[in-house]
């Protein structure tokens, strides 16, 4: 099977080498869980290996992205260098719609022969559907078209909390390939970032769930490890 190395440490051994080439994968979790870092890192590896990716920002600007990056990666010192060589792109759609963001994916990959890109987050133009049937009838026309596209998606999803307990089932967990969520978990006096691959169509996989942490050279996956 053909797979597309993260390059997150810990994530791809979680993920028996990678995710499944040209699949769709979501990144659900609440506030403060590390998704934009997930994704951006995600885009940054694979630049850095010679895939051109994309990263699609539906909230903050391309510069505030850049930004926050640096702030979280110090060590991640040649964005800009793989932003000019066109290796990692930052596009803020004009519009929240599906179809604005289907057609910078297909002139992405037609141009620069993007491999990878992220959504940040669906969340957002979920917000602008009237109802909630609407949403679901264009999400499934949306993956249709992704999954003719040949590229590997990772798409961050808000839950309305970032507790394990809390978190529910919506419509993505059932139509996307993968889902990967992410936790802020209370442990007395502080709070420990977790994961788990909750579903992952075409592999098998680790059902753990492990800490990870947000470093400055990247995120640490800390596999076969508990949560204490």
């Amino acid at each position: 099977m053909e797979r597309v190395k993260t390059g997150i440490a810990g994530l791809d051994e979680m993920l028996n080498g990678g995710i499944p080439a040209r699949r769709h994968v979501a990144l659900y979790g609440g506030p403060g869980c590390g998704k934009t870092s997930f994704g951006f890192e995600y885009i940054y590896r694979g630049a850095k290996d010679g895939d051109a990716g994309v990263y699609v920002t539906l909230e903050e600007t391309a510069d505030d992205i850049v930004e926050n990056m640096k702030t979280t990666f110090p060590m991640f010192t040649d964005v800009p260098q793989l932003i000019k060589s066109k290796k990692l792109n930052i596009v803020k759609p004009d519009k929240l719609e599906l179809e604005e963001v289907a057609n910078i994916l297909e002139e992405q990959i037609t141009d620069h022969d993007v491999k990878r890109a992220v959504i940040d987050s669906a969340t957002m133009i979920r917000m602008s559907f009237e109802s909630e049937m609407e949403y679901r009838q264009t999400l499934f026309e949306f993956l249709s078209l992704l999954r003719n596209l040949d590229c590997t998606s990772i798409t961050t999803l808000e839950a309305t909390t970032a507790k394990k307990a809390e978190m529910t089932f919506d419509i993505e967990h059932f139509v996307m390939d993968g889902i990967i969520n992410l936790y802020n978990l209370d442990r007395e006096d502080r709070r420990v970032r977790a994961l788990e691959i909750f579903k992952m169509r075409g592999t098998d996989h680790s059902r753990d769930l492990v800490p990870f942490k947000v470093t400055p050279s990247g995120i640490k996956v800390y596999v076969g490890e508990k949560v204490f």
